[in-house]
């Protein structure tokens, strides 16, 4: 049932990360595992084979979540929109008593609180940095694409690993998460057409293999980075964290495209339901974390 259950949380961090403005690291925070995922690039060995063993159930659903289920988060942004955003803020707030746990009684850190500050501005400042732009850009079949693919994989990935960071923002940001999103949902027609023999879109392979390439860098890098931070300098390091996670459900709402004006009173109601049921829902994945690590 463990396994089962590990692999829920992945699909809902592989959920997440689909949404533009909600962060993969916020919700891999959420799930009470991410020094594990930091972990999978320690110089320990023990280590490593320790947190990759422990993470595979949850990378199962993050795949399964972003590959099998894209369809569904689209179904949800079309319809559900504002009760959908609502529900991922509130478990990313619903996470933050846990961060401040990691800070709780340590010594005031002034480059903590600088740091703090700092991530709230530039969270703010993020979603706005495409200003009006409406262009969208697309992968192309070349030595362009696969440098563009490889690119925004390093950079999905990485952002992905840092809470409070949506990928998916950054890539709505530079014009190419629709078209991301396309080709992530055209893996139906290569899969139809691998058991079909019919045409294969090899568009979608070179684009998805080049994408997928970059975030295994991204992934890896990063994480050793996060890894060195939290080891060496963890009280300034989980103040930015508390910092980007904060000011998060900001762009959320700016690069959302909600519409408030259109919203009634039962829209308000379900999503102040959905956002209660997220900060629930995290306050308890929470308690579950620490129970486990007591057992």
């Amino acid at each position: 049932m463990k396994y089962v259950i590990a692999i829920l949380k992945g699909i809902l961090v592989g959920l997440a990360v689909l949404i533009p403005g909600v962060s993969g690291g916020s919700m891999i925070m959420t799930m009470g595992i991410y020094e594990q995922a930091v972990s999978i690039t320690s110089r320990d060995r023990k280590v490593r084979r320790a947190a990759i063993v422990f993470l595979i159930p949850y990378g199962i659903g993050i795949v399964v979540g972003i590959l099998g289920l894209s369809f569904v988060i689209k179904w949800l942004m079309e319809r559900f929109l504002f009760e959908t955003a609502l529900c991922f803020i509130g478990m990313i707030l619903g996470s933050l008593p846990m961060l401040y746990k990691k800070v709780k009684g340590e010594k005031f850190s002034p480059v903590g609180a600088i740091l703090f500050v700092l991530m709230v501005v530039i969270m703010i400042a993020l979603p706005h940095l495409s200003g009006g732009a409406t262009g969208e850009s697309h992968l192309t079949v070349g030595v362009g694409g696969a440098l563009m693919a490889l690119i925004l994989g390093f950079i999905g990935a990485g952002t992905m690993i840092v809470p409070g960071i949506s990928g998916s923002m950054v890539m709505l940001v530079l014009g190419y998460y629709n078209d991301i999103i396309g080709h992530i949902t055209g893996l139906k027609d290569i899969v139809k057409g691998g058991l079909s023999g019919a045409a294969i879109p090899w568009d979608h392979v070179f684009a998805l293999g080049f994408f997928a390439i970059g975030a295994l860098i991204g992934l890896l890098l990063v994480s050793r980075w996060i890894k060195w931070l939290l080891g060496h300098h963890p009280v300034p390091t989980y103040y930015a964290i508390m910092g980007l996670m904060l000011a998060s459900p900001y762009p959320i709402f700016i690069k959302s495209g909600l519409d408030f004006s259109a919203m009634g009173a039962g829209h308000i109601i379900a999503g102040c339901v959905t956002l209660v049921l997220g900060f629930a829902l995290a306050l308890f994945l929470d308690r579950q974390g620490e129970k486990a690590e007591q057992a």
